[in-house]
């Protein structure tokens, strides 16, 4: 298709079709002017012609559901919490620890030389959605966490007001 087929296209169906070519003279001083006119003109235009279209909503959310259908559930499936966990406890540490040993360490109020300053940190501040999900997940109860918590406040340097409070209203509930 040349140019000049597509321009007549585009001026008879396409954004311009509701729009009209117009040349003038004018003063070199006015052509700003003038152009700045034009401009809010076609803004208008447009703006009028877009609330003009209705947008068939059913439509629109059906077509959404028939392109999510085609693709795969990663985004939609929930992260492994043992996982996020882990590498978020293991970041600043030479020595890495595991979701095992982690919960291991809870469960057994006995903390694995090497592995201080990961409790430390995953209690201290993993976020308390993401701590409870991890106990429910390794059968930790918020009894023993709290327990754990009480035993070693002071040598993990613990103070999380957030977290007793939660643990607390979980206790007195069960």
């Amino acid at each position: 298709m040349s140019n000049k087929d597509r321009q007549k296209r585009y001026r008879t169906t396409g954004a311009a079709a509701t729009l009209v070519k117009v040349e003038t003279l004018v003063p070199p001083e006015g052509r700003a002017e003038i152009l700045n006119l034009a401009a809010r003109l076609r803004k208008r235009a447009r703006r009028s012609a877009a609330q003009d279209r209705q947008v068939d909503v059913p439509a629109v959310l059906h077509r959404i559901a028939e392109l999510c259908a085609t693709q795969p559930r990663q985004y939609a499936a929930r992260p492994d919490v043992d996982q996020i966990v882990a590498t978020s406890v293991n970041v600043p540490f030479p020595i890495r620890i595991d979701a095992q040993t982690l919960a291991g360490t809870l469960q057994s109020e006995n903390i694995p030389a090497g592995y201080h300053a990961h409790i430390e940190r995953f209690l201290g501040e993993t976020p308390i959605r993401l701590l409870l999900r991890f106990c429910d997940r390794h059968d930790i109860s918020a009894n023993r966490l709290r327990h754990f918590i009480s035993k070693y406040r002071t040598r993990l340097a613990l103070h999380r007001p957030d977290l007793d409070e939660h643990l607390d209203a979980l206790v007195s509930h069960t």
